[in-house]
């Protein structure tokens, strides 16, 4: 018997596969086992993809599988098949795609205990003439099932070595159990409520769909507060009644204890979370729950998406719009839309995707019917609420030099006198952008970074949100010894103090990055929020969504400009998307909500559709700038980054980059809208002392991209040069 085995090594020498004998021993193996192997002088580690009885390489050249580091496989040939094709259409090795289905923590395992019983046997004999502290132990034991060992000896400060001589003498065991290390906790169960009419249209439509057993790709339309989650819980219980697993997929940390909350209310323990808020060892647990069967729903942010169920039903990605679900940090460089289609289409379940603000991409495909178009167009028991936009350049013009509008002040104000609840939105964190000396200009800069440092008040540091360089702020003028020093732009923490300044008994919470760092944070801050001991939340967009608490009746966009003027073509998109998920915040009880806009732009077009709510309105300006430009959903996309440490070095292998791509796209018999832009310096040139200089192809034919991939994936470049490229980017930043 032979192995076909994948290497956990990401290089071009160990991507291919690899046979190895399987020794007599080891005759259970299975496709998806994690072995280790021999490879020259080293042995590491890989996966079984294949188990054959013949081999045509001679028997006398291959080596024997060393061990199997576990008792179960990771992946089916389902997982596999889903490996494979994202091997492809991303373009990366088949062990990096594999990597991204092996479950974080799994070196950890699962975490057993020693836990300790009486033998029922011996229950008789327990006699007074035994040692007082074993006695006491057997005493104790005679009337529980068993307790942990750490438990035994803290609650009757005995030794192990008590302890273990009853061990010896066979009056008790002492045994491993499996311990979860996550607990999600309790909350009052829920019933299903009867739904709207249009609730009850898009879930009949779907759970055909789940009942026929098809591949079906629905996008669900719905505005803020429509009830999209009951629509999904419904759906869910379809899947279960039918035996069937479903995932639910949220697009990060911050929206995840609202989620879970609903979720475990509804399902109990047969919900298991997946998200990078738990340790390794909790998300390895979680894994294997899913894996063991015990839970029918996945409840997690992105690599959720490979949970180890076996007969999903049913993919609900949850506010598609959203760039999280685009993994950009490393290979493979996927779509987690586009890898649910796939395993939908693998599994025969259903993909259904849910936003009030879709992405243009996607309202694009639904108009030409590839996804069906569901719409949920009222909101549940209250209309949408009031939206205002306030020009601060005519405040300023008028004598208000606060941050804050008149508007706006005098709305929060009568928020705290109602004793309702107000969220202010500002998706910038810190202090202030940036500090400047005000006689000669100077501007304190990331020695690794071409960026400006913000000011951290509260530390009274200034920070660099790239590359993390911290230093001192300064109080004196390097340059020219000035002691004016003035603060320029604004954040999350110093709208904080001047709420606080202007409204001292006002109780305010703050949730950002800065906020949230520790284990736990971002539930503390909501729960907190939600039970009514803070009138204010300020925050980014961490708040944008998923927070449907009843008595906030206020929200206020401090700087709806801060995404407008990023220079990116979707800014317009994020600028109303945010906008529109922000403000509807407001008013999801029994009282209206009022929602008021700060810009300095107030004629433009994202603006304007986010003040009237028009999503549709939006989509038509913004399609019809893609389409001039070209911009997706009419080409794709590739971003490629060169980048070392000399910036001669870096702009001499753009240009010559450039010269391979042009002969790559010209060689092609693929015919086809193609444009090369660059090389040019990336919007911020250099970061961790790395300078960065790009090059965006353009191409109606994704196959062309993969053709430009290829070339690079072995291409030859100097030692100090690296290439980073990501095909159909949600940024080109």
């Amino acid at each position: 018997m032979f192995a076909q085995i994948v290497l956990n090594e990401f290089s071009r020498n160990t991507e291919k596969v690899f046979t190895y004998k399987i020794p007599e021993n080891m005759k259970n193996l299975e496709i998806g086992m994690r072995v280790s192997v021999p490879i020259n002088k080293s042995i590491v580690e890989g996966y079984i993809i294949k188990i054959t009885n013949y081999s045509e390489i001679p028997d006398n050249k291959l080596k024997y599988i060393i061990n199997v580091l576990d008792d179960y496989s990771i992946f089916d040939e389902k997982m596999l098949k889903l490996a494979f094709w994202m091997k492809d259409y991303y373009n990366c090795f088949l062990s990096e795609s594999l990597q991204c289905i092996i479950p974080t923590g799994i070196k950890k395992g699962e975490k057993k205990v020693k836990k300790v019983k009486l033998k029922k046997e011996f229950l008789s004999k327990i006699k007074e003439d035994f040692p007082s502290r074993q006695l006491e132990i057997l005493n104790f034991l005679s009337n529980k099932d068993s307790i942990y060992l750490s438990d035994l000896i803290r609650n009757l400060n005995v030794s192990y070595s008590s302890v273990y001589s009853l061990y010896k003498k066979g009056f008790i065991d002492i045994f491993y159990e499996e311990v979860d290390r996550f607990n999600v906790g309790e909350y009052a169960r829920t019933k299903k409520l009867a739904p709207t009419k249009e609730q009850e249209y898009v879930i009949s439509k779907v759970k055909d769909s789940i009942e026929r057993g098809l591949f079906d790709k629905y996008l669900l339309f719905g505005v803020t507060g429509s009830g999209k989650t009951e629509v999904y819980l419904q759906l869910i219980e379809k899947c279960i009644d039918m035996g069937k697993d479903a995932i639910v997929l949220v697009p990060e940390i911050s929206l995840t204890p609202q989620t879970i909350e609903r979720f475990i209310s509804r399902f109990g323990n047969l919900v298991a979370v997946l998200h990078s808020g738990l340790s390794r060892g909790e998300r390895f647990d979680e894994w294997r729950r899913i894996k063991k069967g015990e839970v029918k729903v996945a409840v997690g942010v992105r690599n959720a998406i490979f949970a180890p169920f076996s007969n999903i039903g049913l993919i609900i990605i949850d506010e598609e719009h959203e760039n999280t679900y685009k993994q950009s940090d490393f290979r493979p460089k996927y779509n987690v839309k586009e890898v649910a289609e796939k395993r939908c289409e693998i599994e025969k379940a259903v993909l259904l995707l849910g936003s009030a603000t879709p992405q243009i991409e996607s309202f694009y495909r639904a108009l030409k019917n590839e996804y069906k178009l569901l719409r949920l167009k009222d909101r549940i028991g209250i209309e949408l609420p009031r939206v205002e936009v306030v020009n601060m350049s005519k405040e300023l013009a008028e004598g208000n030099n606060s941050i804050f509008s008149r508007r706006l002040y005098k709305e929060i104000k009568l928020n705290l006198i109602k004793g309702e609840q107000t969220i202010l939105f500002l998706n910038r964190r810190g202090y202030s952008s940036f500090v400047s000396c005000r006689d000669c200009g100077y501007v304190p800069k990331c020695p690794n970074c071409d960026i400006s440092l913000t000011y951290h008040a509260f530390e009274g540091k200034l920070k660099c949100h790239y590359c993390g360089y911290n230093t001192d702020m300064v109080s004196i003028c390097p340059k020219c010894k000035s002691k004016r020093i003035r603060y320029l732009g604004i954040g999350t923490e110093r709208i904080e103090k001047d709420i606080k300044k202007l409204f001292p008994k006002s109780k305010v919470l703050r949730m950002d990055v800065d906020t949230t760092k520790t284990k736990g944070s971002h539930e503390k801050i909501f729960y907190e929020f939600k039970k009514g001991n803070a009138d204010i939340l300020i925050g980014t967009q961490m708040i944008s969504k998923g927070f449907d608490i009843p008595n906030v009746t206020l929200v206020g966009v401090i700087l709806a400009d801060v995404t407008l003027n990023i220079p990116d073509f979707r800014s317009g998109e994020r600028t109303f998307q945010l906008l529109t998920q922000v403000a509807g915040r407001a008013g999801r009880g029994t009282k209206p909500g009022r929602v008021i806009i700060q810009t300095y732009e107030d004629d433009n077009y994202s603006i304007l559709a986010a003040k009237n709510q028009d999503y549709e309105k939006f989509y038509k300006e913004e399609i019809h700038y893609r389409e001039i430009f070209k911009y997706p959903p009419f080409t794709h996309l590739m971003n490629i980054v060169i980048y070392g440490d000399i910036k001669n070095d870096v702009i001499d292998n753009a240009a010559r980059l450039y010269n391979i791509i042009y002969k790559t796209i010209n060689k092609s018999n693929k015919k086809g809208y193609n444009k090369i832009l660059g090389p040019s310096s990336a919007p911020i040139e250099r970061i961790k002392n790395n300078y960065r200089w790009q090059i965006i192809v353009k191409s109606s034919d994704r196959g062309i991209l993969l053709d430009v991939a290829n070339v690079l994936n072995t291409l030859k470049i100097q030692k100090n040069i690296k290439i980073s490229f990501d095909l159909d980017p949600i940024s080109i930043i």
